[in-house]
């Protein structure tokens, strides 16, 4: 029997949930490359059954320190399980895509700050830079932002198209020029209705017009951000027009990795959006993807699976370990570094709030994933 597009996708991944739970898989073939800070921001879309040629030389990577890092009441074994896929190898590949999304200030002086300053990882996510104090800054790091309005504050300026995109513009831009020597690219904004077509065309139109606006000041901006569970076949990819236009594109796997019943739904699903968006636009390289990832009981409530947003939020109120949480995120990890688009997975979230608590990942837990970038040590 002759299988759809959309069987096969789903058989593909089955077979990715499987190699989640353990089971080794032979490895991919695609070779992923390695992204510096100083490369150019466009990368072209690869489909998963090509594998990509060389570009560049990989620069040897060499073990930092490990950082020194205050008493904690969190404990977290620096000894993982191993990963369920292997590394990837060859001249370009590298070992994680994982760096911070910081939800407040990397705190000068303190900690976070240090390892963030000191250690391996590439880049980090963070919400309102421009409120940072000079010491906070991470010149060493690709930084990338987000302006925070609550929900119905981005849908109303969405809602109005082009007028709101300028509106919204202008009420960021101090804050845009404010961090222009150290945010590499902003992202547009995080709401969105799911299922309305009319609301879409909007989306499109406001994205647009706010790229516009950013391109012609010099900026580097992406766009997405709206969590990718929602989506019927062919609904993202009807907001192709405006994504070809982004530097980058931002999505969130809030269900990934998978920890409790249900949530493996969603791991590694912007894979058939990446495919849906190369069918929509053939022959056009589509911007680098930026990811972030966590547990969200709020995902769960969406599936009607037990937990809910009310309750059950990041992987502390399921009675998850951090080491259990942390291996299941290294997993999720090395199943990106073979897709050779991903540039970037932003671990929400560190430098907590007291609405945020239940998803922690803070110092230690941060610290395993600096070692994730570290180059494997030399046997003597």
């Amino acid at each position: 029997m002759k299988m759809t597009p959309l069987q096969l996708g789903f058989m593909a991944l089955a077979v990715l949930i499987v190699a989640a739970c353990g089971i080794q898989e032979a490895s991919p073939t695609a070779t992923p490359r390695l992204l510096a800070t100083s490369e150019p921001t466009e990368t072209p879309y690869i489909p998963a059954t090509q594998t990509p040629a060389p570009t560049r030389t990989a620069e040897p990577a060499t073990a930092a320190p490990t950082p020194s890092l205050e008493e904690s009441t969190t404990q977290v074994s620096t000894t993982l399980a191993p990963t369920a896929l292997p590394l990837p190898t060859g001249e370009l590949a590298y070992r994680s895509n994982i760096g911070p999304y910081l939800l407040a200030p990397p705190e000068a002086g303190q900690p976070t700050h240090g390892l963030l300053s000191e250690g391996n990882m590439r880049a980090f996510l963070a919400i309102n830079p421009a409120h940072w104090g000079a010491g906070d800054v991470l010149p060493g790091l690709e930084g990338y932002g987000r302006n925070y309005l609550n929900e119905e504050e981005e849908l109303a300026f969405i809602r109005r198209r082009e007028q709101g995109a300028r509106g919204y513009y202008d009420r960021f831009r101090t804050t845009y020029e404010a961090t222009r020597g150290s945010i590499h690219a902003w992202m547009s904004t995080w709401a969105y209705v799911y299922g309305d077509a009319a609301f879409a065309e909007d989306w499109i139109a406001f994205q647009r017009e706010w790229l516009r606006l950013m391109h012609a000041d010099g900026y580097l901006a992406g766009i997405g951000g709206m969590k990718t569970y929602p989506f019927a076949e062919g609904e993202f990819a009807a907001l192709a027009p405006a994504i070809a236009e982004a530097d980058y594109l931002f999505l969130a796997e809030s269900g990934a990795p998978t920890l409790t019943a249900s949530m493996g739904q969603t791991t590694l699903l912007y894979r058939r959006l990446m495919d849906e968006l190369a069918v929509a636009l053939p022959g056009q390289s589509l911007p680098p993807l930026i990811l972030d990832v966590c547990v969200d009981g709020q995902v769960l409530a969406a599936f009607d699976a037990p937990g809910g947003p009310h309750w059950q939020r990041g992987y502390r109120d399921y009675g998850t370990s951090p080491e259990d949480y942390a291996a299941d995120v290294r997993n999720y990890d090395v199943a990106t570094l073979y897709d050779p688009y991903v540039r970037h997975v932003f671990w929400f979230a560190t430098n907590i709030t007291e609405d945020t608590k239940s998803f922690d990942v803070n110092t230690p837990m941060l610290a395993i994933a600096d070692g994730w970038h570290a180059a494997p040590a030399v046997a003597p």
